[in-house]
């Protein structure tokens, strides 16, 4: 799983990389970058799938679409990168209660392997989780990506007497984990839409304010109109004039 990882992490930050680079990439600087793995015809079409999703183009490559291959996806197409996580998922060896059992034990004492297994055995739980989650705004592979987080520090931080069974310490840390990420895109959700709104009302009452007075109204001016004040005016101002230069862009 460690290959897998530094090749998913690799392609993360190639994205950071080509947003800086005009959102083109060569197969050369593909290949260069990811010098030490072999880039066979799938995985670089692969890499191209991702950069697409990414709004990055690698020149000379059609990037495809990887099928469908999990139920609990059937709402949302799955990304390259959570197709090949997915594929990860079918490889982790299964568990027993008695594994879990000594794995406890062992992280008890203090033995930093234990984690490790630990958290890949609870891998599909995180993703059984982020299914019931989905539909509310957020990305499946940011609602696992979140989980992941969460359960890694739930198994670093659990403790036997003060946090009782094991399973349901993780269940409520994942849990809270995801809800948490969720309402926090909630939040951004309706002030972004709060400001259109005032933004809408600011241009209206501009143009009803030129009309009547033969000039552009003042900051103050709409200010007084909106109860608000004028450094909130002039940052709605701001934000209108930056999505027409990004319009007029494009």
């Amino acid at each position: 799983m460690e290959s897998q990882q530094e090749f998913i992490e690799g392609l993360q930050e190639l994205v950071r990389i080509a947003k800086t680079n005009g959102d083109v990439l060569t197969q050369e600087e593909v290949r260069d970058y990811f010098s030490d793995i072999d880039l066979d015809e799938s995985r670089m079409s692969l890499v191209a799938s991702y950069m697409a999703e990414n709004q990055i183009r690698v020149a000379g490559i059609l990037p495809n679409t990887p099928p469908v291959e999990e139920e609990i996806f059937s709402e949302e197409e799955p990304s390259a990168v959570l197709h090949m996580y997915l594929e990860e998922m079918n490889e982790v060896r299964s568990s027993s209660d008695q594994e879990e059992s000594n794995l406890l034990l062992q992280l008890e004492q203090g033995n930093p392997d234990s984690v490790e297994r630990l958290v890949e055995m609870n891998l599909k739980k995180v993703v059984d989780l982020a299914d019931q989650y989905k539909g509310h705004g957020i990305q499946m592979n940011d609602l696992i990506q979140e989980g992941n987080l969460a359960l890694f520090c739930a198994i670093t931080e659990y403790e036997r007497k003060s946090h009782g069974d094991f399973q349901s310490y993780l269940l409520s840390k994942v849990q809270q984990a995801m809800e948490d990420v969720i309402e926090e895109n909630m939040i951004v959700t309706r002030g972004a839409r709060k400001m259109a709104q005032q933004i809408n009302q600011m241009n209206d009452l501009a143009m009803a304010m030129a009309k009547e007075y033969g000039r552009e109204a003042k900051p103050e001016e709409l200010a007084e109109k909106m109860k608000i004040t004028v450094e909130e005016v002039k940052d709605l101002m701001k934000v209108s004039l930056d999505a027409v230069n990004v319009y007029e862009q494009k």
